[in-house]
């Protein structure tokens, strides 16, 4: 037997197929779908599947039996939405099983979950199953807030009013005019402030300098000052001065001894009360210390007869 030869394109296109089928297997199998594994199919009919898409999947207790395959939409029935859903080949599904529409978390991804029925009899492929929407989390958190804001509308009215009225107030208008006066008043003061800084600033910093170059002026005069010499003068004069008092104090000396004998001073003291006492007498008798007439006293005239 030959061996049959293949061409190029012939080897290009069998590779293509096979990646083909490989990649629908893969998506196939990433959606949760095994295309190698039979399947029976069911129907389900919805007023609205918000957030239902082919490939949603469909659980039983938290495990995957199948997913949506198909939705279809015919406006002439009272369900317009058409869900067909396909399931494993295995599973029994009983008389009064329920297709459910269900929230799988927080960010609104739906699935629907299958409630098997009690029944004994047991549904065929093509059967149109019961269905029901739940509410989900944010259904129920919705309905849950509607009774407490419901109570909450009058309340939230009359505070609304009240707030209203404390608004159109003339006090609050007063306030506001107050306000707008005060931030006026702010910003013209803010204004000579910074006329101030601009001007009185400066001047204050030329005269800060002029200050400065006196004072270091008279730094230098004093440093110039030969202080040795002038400590040494003074140092002289407080010896003199101890040497003077010294003197003073000694009774070697006039002064000293003027200052110093107690006697000296009290004769001192009596003659010039006696001084003081004549001077007054004198005052008050001066015909009995001195004579004087024009032509003479009669004692001189009786003498010269």
């Amino acid at each position: 037997m030959k061996n049959l030869k293949l061409s190029r394109e012939v080897k290009i296109g069998i590779v293509v197929i096979i990646a083909i089928g490989m990649l629908y297997f893969g998506l196939n199998y990433l959606k949760g779908i095994n295309i190698f594994q039979p399947t029976s199919y069911f129907y389900a009919q919805y007023e609205r599947v918000d957030g239902i898409v082919p490939t949603t999947p469909v659980m039983i207790n938290g495990y995957q039996v199948g997913h949506v395959s198909e939705i279809v939409f015919d406006y002439t029935k009272e369900a317009p939405i058409t869900l067909l859903i396909t399931v494993d080949n295995k599973l029994v599904v009983p008389q009064g099983t329920v297709a459910e529409v269900y929230d799988t978390g927080l960010m609104g991804d739906k699935a629907i979950q299958l409630k098997l029925g009690k029944s004994k009899e047991l549904m065929q492929p093509g059967d149109t199953l019961k269905t029901s929407v739940q509410g989900g989390l944010m259904g129920a958190v919705t309905e849950a807030l509607i009774e407490p804001i419901k109570a909450m509308m009058p309340q939230l009215d009359s505070t609304l009013n009240a707030v209203k009225n404390i608004v159109q107030s003339q006090q609050i208008q007063a306030i506001m005019t107050n306000t707008a006066n005060a931030t006026q008043s702010l910003q013209n003061a803010s204004a000579r402030l910074d006329a101030m800084m601009v001007n009185d600033i400066q001047v204050a910093i030329k005269d800060i300098r002029n200050i400065a170059a006196n004072f270091s002026t008279v730094s230098n005069e004093i440093s110039a000052v030969q202080w040795d010499s002038t400590l040494q003068n003074v140092e002289s004069i407080v010896a003199n001065l101890e040497r003077v008092t010294n003197q003073v104090k000694s009774t070697d000396n006039s002064l000293g001894a003027l200052l110093n004998d107690k006697e000296l001073y009290q004769n001192l003291d009596s003659t010039v009360q006696s001084a003081n006492a004549l001077l007054i007498d004198l005052k008050e008798n001066p015909k009995r210390y001195v004579h004087f007439s024009v032509f003479g006293s009669k004692d001189k005239k009786e003498e010269k007869k």
